[in-house]
C-alpha cells in the first residue's frame, strides 16, 4: 500500500514528463490548478503540497523531527572542540 506521499510524487512526475515544454513557473502553476484529489485539506492534501515543495522549492522542506545526534568524538577532534561533560 503506498502512502499519500508517494502518490503524490507519482503524479508529481507524471506531470513533469507530460509537459516538458513548461517552465517551472507555470508547471507549478498548472499543477496547482489541477489538483489530483477531491478536497484540499487532510493528509492527502498535505503530502500533495510537501511533494510540490520538494521539487519547485526544494529549500523549503523542513527536515524530519527527531533526537539530535552528539557529534562523535572523530569529528569533535577534526573541529578542535570537546565534549562537555554530562
Amino acid at each position: 500500500m503506498s502512502s499519500w506521499t508517494d502518490d503524490a510524487a507519482a503524479w508529481l512526475q507524471d506531470q513533469i514528463k507530460a509537459h516538458p515544454e513548461m517552465t517551472p513557473a507555470e508547471l507549478r502553476k498548472w499543477c496547482s490548478k489541477n489538483y489530483p484529489y477531491s478536497q484540499r485539506k487532510g493528509w492527502a492534501y498535505k503530502a500533495w503540497l510537501k511533494a510540490l515543495r520538494s521539487y519547485f522549492n526544494p529549500q523549503a522542506v523542513r527536515p524530519k523531527r527527531g533526537k539530535e545526534l552528539q557529534p562523535s568524538i572523530d569529528e569533535l577532534e577534526r573541529r578542535g572542540q570537546q565534549r562537555l561533560i554530562d
